[in-house]
């Protein structure tokens, strides 16, 4: 019987850490003209809620660069940004990115189960987009694995993020969209930046236009079995701007009754 028993056990849990599983959610698969067409274009802030979204994310933007050594501060630092302090800037960027889809999925599935009524497909969205955001840091995580010290500051910034979030996202949803929104606009200019310093020659990141994808990034976006970490970029910064368009949208007209516009997988 424990014999028997073991066996079962052993079996599930090869099949639960089988590496080639996927249990990813639909998600938007973009072309290589879509990733290109990237805009940088800026929502105004009309209210006073959308004034405070957009001075909150641009302080926290000042925590990133510090943290991440980003930005110099010190005339003891180099102009350059290292391979490190590039991996360091989105590996923070992306723990901070997959904590409102989730918070936010999870307080309308909430809602949804105290009101007795269907969500209109936002709760899907807004997981999708969580875990969106995971995978990306899982594939820079690929790339060069965080310090103790960086780790434990991701703990701690995650810590009171999800607090203040869910929070806020009970009492003022439509302004916690606007962040989000504001969030990966900020996210759509470091990527950019990124991909302009990669191109460069000379940069420390330019051996990713050669560096190959790794297969799950490949299977993930749906790139060309040659892909290359520069085309993950690419990828990841239009999944970025697809999120900034989906939050500026629920902010605009936040309604419980109101159809998602973006379909699994769009």
């Amino acid at each position: 019987m424990n014999r028997h028993l073991s066996k079962l056990i052993q079996k599930s849990f090869s099949i639960q850490t089988k590496p080639t599983q996927n249990y990813t959610m639909p998600h938007p698969i973009w072309n290589k003209p879509e990733l290109e067409q990237v805009s940088l274009e800026h929502k105004p802030a009309l209210t006073f809620g959308d004034h405070f979204a957009y001075y909150f994310i641009q302080s926290m933007r000042v925590g990133f660069d510090l943290m991440s050594g980003y930005k110099k501060i010190t005339p003891f630092q180099s102009e350059l940004v290292s391979e490190k302090k590039w991996i360091n800037r989105v590996l923070f960027l992306e723990t901070v990115a997959g904590v409102p889809g989730f918070v936010a999925g999870m307080h309308r599935h909430l809602r949804s189960l105290r009101g007795m009524k269907r969500d209109q497909g936002w709760i899907h969205t807004l997981l999708e987009e969580a875990e969106n955001e995971r995978i990306h840091l899982l594939t820079f995580l690929n790339i060069k694995k965080p310090s103790l010290i960086f780790r434990t500051g991701v703990v701690l910034a995650q810590t009171w993020y999800v607090a203040l979030f869910g929070v806020a996202y009970m009492f003022w949803p439509r302004v916690c969209h606007r962040i989000v929104g504001y969030l990966e606009e900020e996210a759509v200019k470091t990527y950019t930046h990124m991909i302009h310093e990669i191109e460069r020659e000379g940069s420390p990141i330019h051996s990713w236009t050669t560096r190959k994808a790794n297969q799950h990034s490949i299977e993930y976006w749906g790139l060309d079995n040659d892909a290359t970490l520069l085309d993950v970029v690419k990828a990841i910064r239009k999944d970025e701007e697809h999120h900034k368009d989906v939050n500026h949208y629920f902010a605009d007209d936040y309604t419980q009754s109101k159809p998602n516009p973006f379909p699994p997988g769009k």
